[in-house]
């Protein structure tokens, strides 16, 4: 028992490093490439839809290669690694071609930093009996924390100076931590009937749980993701705030997750379920798109950002879950990988086309388009049918 809760404070300490430096890079990206390298909005969606591409076919491999070999800790510092090498070169850059080949490499690393993270940690979970949520919790804190830090320093330094260091030495830090957890983990075995069934990503295609989430979470949760770029860019250049505001908007979306996470396994999920927390976190989606879209200053902005945890805490603290619950346990891994991998090109696709819609008609639309697709999703989930795992398969 003590060495489990040892190993769930590593986990803490892993999410809250590695979630200090992801927020660098995803909050202040766009902005980095306008006002730094001048691109326009169709480079930058051509720029995080191509590096995001890149990723589509890697993430499954290192998925199917973890399920079978277990070393699902080796792959993630493999993955780190990389991520911190080519953050280096990524900044060493100023031409659009040089510009993407290196983004295209940081992303190769970056994109299944994440899904190996969740991975190990779901197995984890489910072996030690610790809550999921409470440890997942910690990457939000360490949002938040990343998000005051880089914004003090951006303040007093500049974003040019500070973009890529901020990344690379987070991700060095989260590197370390990983020697200190668990290693080689043990293949899960399915029960026959499932391991006949559903084995395999053929086997996951068919199963229409695991489908409904990979379309839900394209709608709701990979819209959020890349809309946090033009909420930034929207920000700075419409709202005329200044740079460091964008860690403020980023604090104020995130701390409230803190919460949610920590009452997730305890409170909320039991009582509520997951089709419930699956309708509460369109709705918010779909009312921050709304507002957004309308509010026309920066104070009210921020008080639409309010409702951003209720989406990014489902995304984060939830599917997953339920992909654990609703996909055969030798095959998480797999599920895991070709979860993200779909997520990563569903949020490919959206960067290329905000990029241009950002470019052609202005910050406003990009927004009134997100909130049709979270009002999708809404409506696709209020509709289904039975959602939740069998009883047999109750929530951590």
């Amino acid at each position: 028992m003590e060495q489990s809760k040892k190993y769930a404070n590593r986990f803490r300490l892993y999410y809250l490093l590695t979630l200090m430096g992801l927020c660098c890079y995803d909050s202040y990206i766009s902005v980095y490439l306008e006002q730094y390298l001048h691109m326009s909005g169709t480079q930058i969606g051509c720029f995080i839809a191509v590096s995001m591409v890149a990723g589509l076919v890697i993430m499954p491999l290192y998925g199917s290669l973890g399920d079978k070999t277990g070393r699902y800790r080796e792959i993630l510092m493999l993955c780190t690694a990389g991520s911190i090498l080519f953050a280096f070169l990524l900044s060493m850059q100023t031409g659009f071609i040089l510009l993407i080949v290196m983004g295209v490499g940081f992303e190769l690393n970056r994109c299944s930093i994440l899904a190996m993270a969740d991975t190990q940690a779901i197995r984890y979970c489910n072996s030690s009996g610790q809550p999921y949520g409470s440890i997942r919790c910690f990457g939000c804190v360490g949002w938040i924390a990343g998000s005051a830090l880089c914004g003090f320093l951006v303040r007093q330094f500049g974003l040019d100076n500070v973009f890529a260091r901020f990344f690379m030495a987070a991700m060095a830090f989260s590197l370390f931590i990983l020697f200190f957890l668990p290693g080689k983990a043990e293949k899960a075995e399915a029960p026959r009937e499932e391991r006949v069934s559903r084995s395999g990503i053929g086997g996951l295609l068919k199963n229409r749980r695991y489908l409904f989430i990979i379309f839900f979470a394209l709608m709701t949760g990979g819209l959020a993701e890349v809309v946090t770029s033009y909420a930034s860019l929207h920000l700075v250049s419409t709202l005329n705030g200044a740079e460091h505001l964008v860690s403020v908007y980023s604090i104020i979306g995130s701390a409230p997750e803190i919460l949610f996470l920590l009452l997730l396994n305890r409170f909320l999920l039991p009582r509520l379920g997951f089709k419930k927390l699956f309708l509460i976190s369109a709705s918010a989606m779909s009312l921050r798109m709304l507002l957004f879209a309308t509010v026309p200053s920066i104070p009210l902005f921020f008080a639409a950002a309010c409702l951003g945890f209720l989406t990014t805490a489902c995304t984060t603290g939830l599917n997953v879950q339920y992909i654990g619950k609703v996909v055969p346990g030798s095959s998480i891994g797999t599920a895991a990988s070709v979860y993200n991998a779909l997520f990563m090109g569903g949020r490919a696709l959206f960067s290329l086309l905000f990029g241009a819609v950002y470019e052609a008609a202005g910050s406003r639309t990009v927004f009134w388009i997100c909130f049709a697709c979270a009002a999708a999703a809404l409506l696709f989930a209020l509709l289904s049918g039975r959602l939740e795992p069998e009883a047999k398969e109750a929530s951590l």
